[in-house]
């Protein structure tokens, strides 16, 4: 049944825009994607939000990453010649759960809880059922895979939300259930062996050692004037993705594969949250913009 609904779903690629579209949807539970909106939303509009919806993020990838390597479970290209994968560059790691369907409900449910909008949860739930057929669509997920991860994505919302909001005035409180987060995944880095694990864990470790950093060393304001705003978000966006794409091209030099590689992309992944949420905002208050 599962493989019979994403065969009729392919077959409606004969209609240009939905391949356009579906192809739209599925970025939106992509790493540029995040990278854009939560830079705007840290830098330029609200800190705290951004960090909620950070830390979220970082929770969900090194979740779904674990639950995957646990399940280890094939894609649907991989088990019927019958089915195109549609985004190739997407398609990593095993398919249960979906990473873009949890990543997708757990960002945009995180500015739900967060804003407490009903309008925002809509979206976030209109959005996350776009994201499961988008996958089906394109061949990388089963139906079972885009359930359970629009489920756990809400569900780790739901969770990082009630200590966020429970320490709210307590920054130590805070910063402790952070480090208990860290702690907790630490142990998996011994034996799982998928990369995006990794890659999830360093988003993890390093916005929430950029987010203390910021709070005790650098403390940088959002008020000032819309044209600073503006340096400060496109010079802001041609750092991040200078060091996502530069440690990329530079770590492939000495690992494609293996624990080595599993090493330096949690470092990419690291560096890149610690850039954002806490080295490049210490130039906001050095330089005055």
């Amino acid at each position: 049944m599962s493989l019979d609904l994403i065969l009729w779903l392919q077959e409606l690629d004969r209609f240009w825009l939905v391949d356009v579209f579906f192809q739209a949807v599925s970025f939106l539970g992509e790493e540029y994607f995040y990278i854009a909106v939560l830079a705007l939303v840290y830098w330029l509009i609200n800190k705290r939000l951004g960090e909620f919806v950070g830390v979220t993020l970082g929770v969900t990838f090194a979740f779904n990453n674990l639950a995957k390597d646990f399940f280890e479970a094939p894609r649907p290209f991989e088990e019927s010649n019958l089915v195109e994968n549609k985004r190739p560059g997407t398609a990593t790691g095993h398919s249960m759960p979906s990473g873009h369907t949890q990543g997708a409900a757990s960002f945009f449910a995180a500015f739900a809880f967060y804003l407490r909008r009903k309008s925002v949860l809509i979206l976030a739930i209109v959005v996350t059922v776009l994201m499961m057929f988008s996958r089906m669509y394109l061949g990388v997920h089963y139906l079972e895979d885009v359930l359970v991860g629009g489920a756990l994505g809400f569900l780790t919302v739901g969770f990082v939300y009630y200590f966020f909001n429970r320490y709210r005035n307590q920054q130590r409180a805070l910063h402790r259930f952070y480090a208990v987060l860290i702690v907790l995944f630490l142990p998996f880095t011994f034996f799982v062996t998928g990369n995006d694990f990794f890659r999830g864990y360093g988003i993890l470790v390093g916005l929430i050692a950029a987010v203390v950093f910021e709070k005790r060393f650098v403390s940088f304001t959002l008020e000032i004037s819309w044209p600073k705003k503006l340096l400060r978000y496109l010079l802001g966006m041609i750092i991040l993705l200078a060091v996502l794409m530069g440690l990329g091209a530079f770590f492939s030099v000495f690992a494609s594969d293996g624990t080595l590689k599993n090493v330096l992309d949690f470092l990419r992944y690291f560096t890149v949250a610690f850039v954002g949420f806490g080295l490049y905002p210490y130039f906001f208050t050095r330089f005055k913009f």
